[in-house]
């Protein structure tokens, strides 16, 4: 293996928790301003069964580094430190700390998205635990956004603070592209079921997201239980795919028809797998293709929605989803953290 792409683990082996029943994967790039809540977040929760915290270092150009060095040497029993000379990309990068995991449970904390709640590994391990059908336990959340020079929230303004039920946990197949359902900071699930994931060949390919493969393959498989609580907030970066301009969106929508023609063949005779996230790539795409003034994917986006979709199909799978996405007129009860946050609106 060539020295700089060598893979490092900065841990303590002596100090180190030895089965760990939950390990907390974090991916981390340039985080420096982040990063410390994340953690903070993860080494403070109150939980009776042993965890580890996996960080994965991805070459940041700032401090990101050294302050996840620093916390390892604050946390020996809990936290290691993965990371080479030179950026591996996403990708590597998360595939080099799963293959750490020790813990028959993960869960997942990305560099800038931190817990606020301190019971969220305990709690939803226990909900794991009691019903063998469930795969996957995921919460509520609340987004964070960056305005007058500060990250700024409100707890009580949740996402799913007007989500029914019927769309947060159960049998989640039939609607699993739900956009407000299993963020990744929220969940936590078997290592064999992502172990199963990986070699069940529904990733055909680099794809420009990862949470759908992972929502559609486990809500096909399992039930999903939920903690109404509010556990993590989520940065929403500028430099995301969906907020770095008209042609991000566009070659991401692309990406989701491309991943919906390999889940049709994955699912095909085995599962009623539907037409409504294809529905909404398609029609984001045609849309955003205009924005973009890209004609080329705009006709794409059409022959797209001809070839699978008929005109009565087409009417009432929109309806379909449009209806899933409407907001319910009634607020449903969430647990807030317990103690505030310093940038939360007042």
């Amino acid at each position: 293996m060539n020295s700089v792409t060598e893979t490092i683990e900065i841990s303590d082996p002596e100090r180190l928790v030895q089965k760990p029943l939950i390990t907390v994967l974090m991916l981390t790039y340039n985080h420096a301003d982040y990063i410390a809540d994340a953690i903070e977040g993860v080494v403070s929760q109150q939980c009776d069964s042993p965890f580890e915290l996996i960080i994965g270092e991805d070459a940041s150009k700032d401090r990101t580094r050294s302050i996840a060095l620093e916390y390892q040497k604050r946390y020996p029993a809990v936290i290691r430190v993965v990371y080479s000379a030179v950026n591996v990309g996403m990708h590597p990068n998360i595939q080099r700390i799963f293959a750490r995991a020790r813990g028959e449970f993960v869960a997942f904390c990305e560099g800038d998205d931190y817990w606020c709640s301190p019971h969220k590994l305990a709690r939803q391990v226990q909900l794991m635990m009691s019903d063998e059908r469930v795969g996957i336990v995921h919460a509520d959340w609340v987004r964070s956004r960056f305005e007058n020079g500060a990250w700024r929230f409100d707890f009580r303004k949740s996402v799913h603070q007007r989500v029914p039920m019927r769309l947060l946990q159960g049998d989640l197949f039939p609607t699993w592209h739900f956009p407000k359902i299993l963020r990744t900071c929220t969940i936590l699930l078997r290592l064999k079921t992502l172990q199963e994931l990986g070699r069940s060949g529904l990733a055909r390919r680099e794809y420009k997201f990862g949470d759908s493969i992972l929502s559609v393959y486990v809500t096909a498989k399992w039930r999903v239980a939920y903690l109404p609580e509010v556990v993590a907030v989520y940065r929403e970066s500028a430099n995301s795919a969906l907020r770095s301009g008209a042609p991000a969106r566009v070659a991401l929508y692309k990406s989701c028809l491309e991943f919906d023609s390999d889940a049709r063949a994955f699912f095909a005779g085995s599962y009623a797998y539907g037409n409504g996230y294809r529905w909404e790539a398609a029609v984001a795409l045609l849309l955003w293709s205009i924005r973009a003034k890209d004609m080329k994917s705009a006709l794409f986006a059409l022959r797209d929605m001809r070839q699978h979709f008929g005109f009565v199909d087409f009417i009432v799978t929109g309806c379909k989803t449009l209806f899933m996405r409407w907001p319910t007129l009634r607020r449903q009860p969430r647990v807030l953290p317990e103690r505030p946050a310093a940038n939360e609106l007042s």
